[in-house]
């Protein structure tokens, strides 16, 4: 009988250790290279190969000229702020992980996660020691048989200290494990992607508060401009070589010039708030964090983009969907080791004293305490959902992988788009600055009114204005590409932790 159990129990043991597989996530498959092209195709699309009413399969990716090379691994020490060489950015972005408020929970909450008592955490969270069978004193009235009866009165107080651990035979606690610590993972991935959000946010405060800086340079110099124009227009006024109207026009031009002074310093303060409430700052409309002598940057050298595929290990939106998925294969091992048999060892020690005149009895304990279900509806309609919740999970990664390729390739259309359009735009501030210098000599020749001078003025200052934010927009642009990217650096900021 003994040889039979054992050689049950011992395939039991092998065919349990075959339902437990190792997790592996494939990543979805993804295109072989970006497409950031913005002009209109003239060729018209290939016939559908799919059958009448179904959806087509996808088309394999276009190569274009040379393939595209893999990004280069980026190192948790390389920082994509670094290439616009401003180190009060970068001391700025530093204080921000260091003392935002925000990021305090959230690193919190990932070592809270992971000793979330509900998962088992090491050698120790099956071993259970202590009074583990009742103690107690009762006592007994018992009627002893045969006729006559007698009847008996006694007390019985027991007491036991036991020890009992259950052994992971089948992988159902390591399982269980791996995904509870999974769930932890997943927590600091949010936290990363938060990371790259505050500095992103950061980084593109930091260069509107350097164009509102700079905006509001170029109205006062504007304004010191309509001034000395003014000063023109009276004066030849004066001399009656010009009509009233022209007096008029500009004033109305340099009080809407003055106006929007004061808008642009609470602009200015608004940003400085914001910016002191990201560095964890108590928010502070006073403009000193950025340095004074700061200008707005020229954009630095394009980083390179890389493959598509490359989004699975630099993103951490990539980086959760995957483990999201393997939260699932764990889960699902741990319902096929549930139906398993539960093998504790046990044992005990105790003393049992019947009545006050009798010896104490000592009495021991051990063995191997074994525990089979072989159905349980709880788990059986698990067994069902998990298949279903792990296509759904697939379904998410594959998704998140398209909306990252469209995230970085709407980054880089936006920023070549927004380069063209810059190009343009200080072309025609400089033909401006011609076209005004030309009209204010012809009307102080007296060979044109002042209506020509009014217009290239107008003109003008629309331009520079235009110019100015087309460079802010271009500078976010390249912030919104590199957050695109993602990258490895963020996990270094959550290790930290108070």
């Amino acid at each position: 009988m003994s040889l039979r159990l054992t050689l049950a129990l011992l395939a039991t043991t092998c065919s349990g250790c075959g339902l437990i597989r190792p997790v592996v996530v494939t990543p979805p498959q993804a295109p072989g290279s970006y497409s950031t092209s913005v002009e209109p195709s003239t060729e018209p699309p290939p016939p559908s190969s799919a059958p009448e009413g179904g959806a087509p399969s996808p088309r394999p990716p276009k190569e274009e000229g040379a393939p595209s090379r893999p990004a280069e691994h980026v190192t948790q020490d390389e920082v994509w702020w670094s290439a616009f060489a401003d180190p009060a950015l970068d001391t700025a972005i530093q204080e921000c992980f260091a003392n935002s408020l925000v990021l305090h929970d959230v690193r919190d909450l990932i070592y809270e996660n992971q000793l979330d008592p509900n998962v088992p955490q090491g050698w120790w969270y099956p071993l259970q020691v202590g009074v583990l069978n009742p103690a107690g004193l009762s006592h007994v009235v018992a009627i002893v048989p045969p006729a006559p009866a007698t009847r008996a009165r006694y007390s019985i107080a027991t007491a036991d200290v036991g020890v009992r651990y259950q052994v992971d035979l089948f992988g159902n606690l390591a399982a269980q494990r791996s995904a509870g610590m999974n769930f932890a993972e997943q927590q600091r991935q949010l936290t990363e992607a938060r990371v790259q959000d505050l500095a992103q946010r950061i980084a593109q405060v930091w260069f509107d508060i350097l164009e509102a800086r700079a905006l509001r340079d170029l109205t006062l110099r504007q304004i010191d401009y309509n001034k000395e124009l003014l000063r023109l227009i009276q004066a030849r006024f004066e001399q009656q070589l010009t009509p009233r109207l022209a007096v008029l026009q500009q004033e109305q031009l340099l009080l809407n010039l003055e106006a929007q002074v004061p808008l642009i310093s609470a602009r200015s303060a608004l940003l400085n708030s914001e910016l002191k409430a990201l560095l964890g700052r108590v928010p502070n409309p006073a403009d000193d964090i950025v340095p004074l002598e700061r200008q707005l940057p020229d954009l630095p050298p394009p980083p390179r983009l890389g493959t598509p595929g490359d989004l699975n290990a630099n993103t951490p939106e990539m980086r959760l969907q995957e483990l999201r998925v393997a939260e699932v294969e764990h889960r699902i091992n741990a319902n096929r080791a549930s139906w398993l048999p539960t093998i504790e060892l046990v044992g005990s020690v105790g003393a049992a004293k019947v009545g006050l005149s009798e010896p104490v009895l000592h009495q021991s304990v051990v063995g191997v305490n074994l525990t089979w279900a072989f159905f349980d509806g709880r788990r059986f309609t698990e067994h069902m959902r998990l298949p279903i919740q792990l296509h759904r999970r697939h379904v998410q990664y594959q998704l998140a992988l398209n909306t990252a390729i469209g995230r970085v390739q709407d980054a880089v259309v936006q920023e070549e788009t927004g380069a063209t359009s810059l190009r343009a735009l200080r072309a025609q501030v400089q033909l401006g600055r011609r076209l005004l210098d030309e009209a204010r000599r012809l009307f102080e020749q007296g060979r044109s009114d002042y209506l020509t001078v009014l217009s290239a003025l107008t003109n003008l200052v629309g331009l520079e204005r235009a110019s100015l934010q087309a460079q802010r927009l271009l500078l976010n642009h390249r912030v919104a590409v590199y957050r695109s990217l993602g990258g490895t650096w963020s996990r270094d900021v959550t290790l930290n932790r108070e």
